[in-house]
């Protein structure tokens, strides 16, 4: 089987002691969702819509210590944004995940060019995927800071991105060290069990 950026952020959230992910299915995601399926390392949970996404993902970052939410850009993540600004006030890490549009289709940067400088305003990191080798270098960048800053954060994964294929990731602790080196180490696994 090959390694894909869909496997690598399943593989990611996994290692930072995720065993479920919420999600709300839409045109633009369903590669990323099959991936995260397909690597079998976490338990997928369906909402019927994105705020009930979001509010599910935040519920169980308060009891784990962080979550994911895998939804559709516009009108999907815009829902979230309510539930990503309580999650930035109570610490929670919760991991915004939008599916969009083939970023080589002719004007897709046309289409909500401001929803990632929107969330960004109430995440600590908002990246957009732009090819499979830098995917991993902007994952851990974004799980990275979730983690040590408590605070929820945002990614954006092109549909043509999710299932192309992919370095494997590095140890857990390529993420996680940030938080160590802050001297208050349980702050980086309050809730979760990362791997040693």
């Amino acid at each position: 089987m090959t390694f894909t950026v869909g496997h690598y952020l399943a593989e990611r959230l996994t290692q930072i002691g995720l065993k479920h992910h919420f999600a709300v299915t839409g045109d633009d995601n369903l590669v990323l969702l099959d991936q995260m399926l397909a690597h079998g390392g976490m338990k997928q949970i369906y909402s019927c819509n994105e705020l009930n996404c979001s509010l599910s993902a935040e519920g169980y970052a308060r009891v784990n210590g962080a979550a994911a939410a895998i939804m559709t850009l516009g009108v999907g993540a815009t829902s979230a944004l309510n539930v990503i600004g309580e999650a930035y006030a109570e610490s929670l890490p919760v991991i915004l995940i939008s599916g969009i549009s083939n970023t080589n289709d002719e004007g897709a940067d046309r289409v909500l060019p401001s929803q990632i400088a929107i969330i960004g305003r109430i995440t600590v990191a908002a990246e957009k995927l732009t090819s499979a080798e830098t995917a991993p270098g902007q994952i851990d960048h974004v799980l990275r800071a979730a983690l040590r800053e408590k605070k929820p954060a945002y990614l954006e994964i092109p549909c043509h991105i999710a299932g192309q294929p992919c370095v494997r990731p590095s140890p857990v602790s390529a993420v996680t060290s940030d938080c160590y080196q802050s001297g208050i180490p349980e702050r980086c696994n309050r809730g979760t069990s990362l791997p040693s």
